[in-house]
């Protein structure tokens, strides 16, 4: 075979240099046949081809050289055929495809897009749009880099309705973009990645985070449902809050309250959420309120479910469903005093609303039990308007003189106390006694023989009968009187000040005003300051502040409770509210002398912070006279005296 070989060359070899090109082109196919890989008697044949002016023929014999080339790795050498091959055909796309991609493998990535831009640009000229995309892909992949052309690749693939493919390319394009440190591109392409594939459950757990982290619930909004949020209590939090602000109720009740299942902790969080819903959706805000206090219930903390309810009632005002519930809650938790308060806001809420009946009902109770009262028969009165009652003022009176009965219990009075029925404002006197009325005395004129508020007295006897008088404590009083008293009281616009000639009777009452106060005002006021110290220790300012706020209003807790609010306000830089807390401590007896004096050098120091110079001017020299050389007092005081005086 060797030897046939030889002498077909040989005699190839002849044929060409007598001009016989067409018989040596013979010659040499015959070898190809016999040896299809004998590359460079290949070689040989092409340039014989192209000798005799067959170009098909030749590129033919160049590009199987060459594809074997390329696919051995040779790819210098790959390249330059393929080159020989462009020369001989210029426009042959197969050609310059081969040349782009030795040149990627090659690592030169700019002569390989350049090849990749002009086979594209020559399919556009033609409309070939799926050929230019096809192209636009490859480009994409090319050069990790290159973003741009990546994300070009990537639109492509999703107009084309390869969303899935299109979706890959975005994730890998979000993970080198956050390698690389862009991460607001690196957030864009997720986005985009997301667009395109909606079951991208991490990809839109991710994006909801980076939008709750960046306070945009709008956004989080987009990609936020549950499977998307999992068990991240942030998430879980962001889609309760949207539900919530969507009108929902149902499905962000059970979350919140899985999430309190979880971790209890996160109660701080979720009263903080209402807070922030409670302006423009009260409802919403009661859902967090709700869940919240149902987790101090179920721990019997009474005092802490009652003060979140609370400050809602203070933020949201007119809220049936919540002043309702936290009656519930002081009756349970035994808060008598925080109970009388709720139900004066919810006869407020119901006369708002206009339901007297619900409104009556309450306001009889509280009447009832606080007859002096002016609020109370107030909304009495306000209660028998809206139910169109005539002449309320003659209902008022005859249940204030004990001629009709009040529809009020007490739910802290245990069962056995009570009594015979009597006039309910014999109820309210403590050490009240029947004396013993002599026989020689003519019987009393019934109470229906009373007239009715407003109306011309009867014809009299000429002998009327003796007055009815009671024991108070010591003091006879004229029950007959007092019951005339408490009718003009009844009237609107009636002086509150009763006449001069039942001070005793205003003795009783005031006495037994100071004792509600020991027994429950005091007692709450001291639970109050209590629950305050609780919540700042957790760093809950804004509940430390409503509880110390109710703590205040007591005047044996004023002092501690005024001067901690004062001193919360400076820390919050607003010294005009400081300046008033503290004023108001010092209005009350410190505990001790050095309390006093710390308060007093605490309001100094906001007077002088709010640009109030004589004020704390004259506080400073006070405490100098009384305390000489307190801390840097007496430096304070030259200073401002200069400020005063210009010097």
């Amino acid at each position: 075979m060797a030897s046939n070989r030889a002498e077909v060359l040989k005699k190839a070899e002849k044929l060409l240099r007598t001009g016989k090109l067409d018989l040596a082109i013979a010659e040499y196919v015959r070898l190809i046949e016999e040896q299809p890989r004998d590359w460079n008697t290949r070689n040989t044949l092409g340039d014989l081809y192209v000798r005799a002016n067959k170009p098909d023929e030749a590129v033919a014999q160049y590009s199987q050289i060459a594809d074997h080339l390329s696919n051995e790795g040779f790819y210098p050498k790959a390249a330059a055929l393929y080159k020989k091959i462009q020369k001989i055909k210029p426009d042959e796309e197969s050609v310059q495809l081969q040349l782009a991609e030795i040149s990627a493998k090659q690592g030169l990535l700019a002569d390989a897009k350049g090849y990749f831009v002009a086979v594209a640009a020559k399919r556009r000229a033609r409309g070939d749009r799926a050929g230019a995309d096809a192209i636009t892909v490859r480009l994409g992949s090319l050069d990790p880099a290159d973003f741009d052309a990546r994300a070009l690749a990537a639109r492509t693939l999703a107009d084309k309705g390869e969303l899935v493919t299109a979706a890959m390319q975005y994730r890998a394009m979000h993970a080198d973009l956050l390698e690389k440190g862009r991460s607001a591109e690196a957030m864009a392409a997720l986005r985009e990645a997301v667009r395109c594939n909606a079951d991208d459950v991490e990809g839109r757990a991710e994006l909801a985070r980076a939008a709750v982290a960046a306070g945009d619930l709008a956004s989080a909004k987009l990609y936020l449902d549950r499977s998307a949020a999992g068990n991240d209590p942030e998430l879980l939090l962001a889609l309760a809050e949207l539900e919530l602000r969507s009108g929902e109720r149902d499905e962000p009740r059970e979350i919140l309250a899985g999430l309190l299942r979880t971790d209890v902790a996160l109660r701080t969080r979720i009263v903080e959420l209402a807070w922030t819903l409670a302006p423009a959706s009260p409802e919403g805000a009661y859902a967090c309120i709700e869940a919240a206090i149902e987790t101090e219930l179920a721990a019997r903390n009474y005092m802490d479910a009652a003060a979140i309810l609370q400050e809602f009632t203070t933020r949201a005002s007119g809220q049936i469903v919540a002043l309702l519930k936290l009656v519930e809650i002081c009756v349970d938790g035994g808060l008598e005093a925080t109970m009388y308060e709720t139900q004066a806001q919810l006869a407020d809420a119901y006369l708002d609303l206009g339901q007297g009946a619900e409104a009556r009902v309450i306001a009889e109770d509280l009447v009832a039990r606080e007859p002096w009262e002016q609020a109370h028969i107030d909304r009495f009165r306000r209660a028998l308007i809206l139910l169109n009652v005539p002449d309320p003022d003659t209902v008022i009176a005859d249940r204030l003189a004990g001629q009709g009965p009040f529809i009020a219990t007490d739910p802290f009075m245990a069962p056995e106390s009570f009594g015979d029925p009597e006039p309910p404002i014999l109820r309210h006197f403590e050490g009240v006694a029947d004396e013993p009325e002599s026989s020689a005395q003519p019987e009393a004129a019934p109470d229906s023989q009373v007239p009715p508020l407003d109306e011309p007295p009867a014809r009299r006897d000429p002998e009327p009968p003796p007055k009815k008088k009671k024991k108070l404590a010591g003091l006879e009083i004229n029950l007959d009187g007092v019951l005339s008293d408490l009718r003009s009281l009844a009237r609107p616009g009636a002086s509150s000040t009763p006449p001069r000639v039942h001070q005793s009777l205003d003795d009783v009452f005031d006495a037994r005003r100071s004792e509600l106060s020991r027994q429950a005002g005091a007692q709450e006021a001291a639970e109050q300051l209590a629950l305050a110290r609780t919540y700042l220790d957790m760093g809950m300012t804004d509940e430390a502040i409503a509880a110390l706020t109710r703590a205040a209003k007591v005047p044996t807790h004023r002092f501690e409770a005024a001067s901690l609010l004062g001193r919360q306000y400076l820390k919050r830089k607003d010294p005009a509210r400081a300046v008033e807390w503290l004023e108001r401590a010092a209005e009350a007896p410190a505990p001790s002398v050095d309390e006093g004096r710390e308060l007093l050098y605490d309001l100094g120091l906001a007077l002088e912070v709010t640009g109030e110079v004589s004020r704390a001017l004259a506080v400073f020299m006070e405490l100098r006279a009384d305390a000489g050389d307190y801390r840097d007092v007496a430096a304070r005081v030259d200073r401002l005296a200069r400020v005063q005086t210009g010097g």
